[in-house]
């Protein structure tokens, strides 16, 4: 797997993230490391071969799939990501607790992604472009994630949405908070007639004429998920049935521990938005079970 070039200066390295890399004279920027322990080796080779005098890491959000490889060999002149999502970047108990709703060691056997503590040098905030690129804020999947375009017409959509095949085999999307999701998946739709590429993160690339289907498929399987969610609420339900009931229904093909915890911190976020909508209510029968109150 190597670099392959997608319009002008804007190059990817296919993967699970995909990296997005932008030359821009002396600078190289370098979006979402990723994982991997072939890929610090990989990437000094593909920085070898760009040649910049300066190379910048942009990290859209802190999951430790999109930056373990800046504590493993691999070390950019600047790191740069929302100030939303920075602390998490840091503290990887934090970023443990954040996506998977418990504080646990990064070393954790249940985790299925680990990185360690990654310090940013540059903080994004109500930013509308970075040097070249222009910024997108797309919160959901992290309360910060930030998507990028590059001069050639590249949008590189970070996890605000996932490849068809992403979708179906981990059953329910990671989302910390679905209903924002759902907005930055219409800022994207918005933004199709401006771009000609779409990158996401987990899936292949699309060019924008084709991109509409991909992001409806996102927006259905979020509300889909949510409606499903309002028909079994139709009881008062704990966390851990409405997880189980829920899994049940969408079933991924990785059941691991990790995979489970990343349902129910999804879930979490659906009952957050639900909340805030005034659409449930917590009930405490010695332990809160959840309950729709209207649609």
């Amino acid at each position: 797997m190597g670099l392959e070039n997608i319009n002008g200066n804007t190059y990817i390295y296919k993967g699970s993230p995909s990296t997005l890399f932008y030359k821009n004279e002396d600078e190289l920027y370098i979006v979402d490391p990723g994982q991997g322990s072939k890929r610090p080796k990989e990437l000094k080779s593909i920085v070898n071969r760009l040649n910049p005098k300066k190379t910048i890491a942009f990290i859209t959000h802190y999951h430790s799939d999109h930056i373990s490889v800046l504590g493993e060999g691999f070390s950019t002149n600047e790191i740069a990501v929302s100030d939303i999502d920075a602390p998490a970047l840091k503290d990887p108990k934090l970023r443990a607790l954040l996506t998977f709703g418990y504080l646990l060691n990064q070393d954790d056997s249940i985790l299925p992604f680990k990185a360690k503590s990654v310090t940013p040098t540059i903080l994004i905030s109500n930013q509308e472009n970075f040097g070249p690129l222009k910024l997108v804020p797309l919160p959901g999947h992290t309360q910060g994630q930030i998507g990028i375009i590059t001069p050639n017409a590249v949008l590189y959509a970070g996890d605000s949405l996932f490849g068809d095949k992403v979708l179906s085999k981990y059953g329910i999307p990671y989302h910390q908070y679905p209903c924002k999701s759902v907005e930055s998946l219409n800022t994207i739709m918005n933004l199709l007639p401006k771009i000609e590429t779409l990158v996401p993160s987990h899936g292949p690339i699309v060019k924008s004429s084709e991109a509409l289907q991909l992001v409806e498929s996102n927006i259905k399987k979020i509300t889909e998920v949510e409606e499903e969610l309002k028909n079994i609420l139709n009881e008062p339900l704990s966390l851990s049935s409405i997880t189980n009931k829920l899994t049940s229904k969408y079933k991924s093909e990785e059941p691991e521990v990790g995979i489970y915890l990343l349902a129910e911190n999804t879930i979490r976020g659906y009952l957050a938005c639900l909340r805030e909508e005034g659409l449930i209510e917590p009930v405490n029968y010695s332990e809160i079970k959840w309950k729709l109150i209207k649609r």
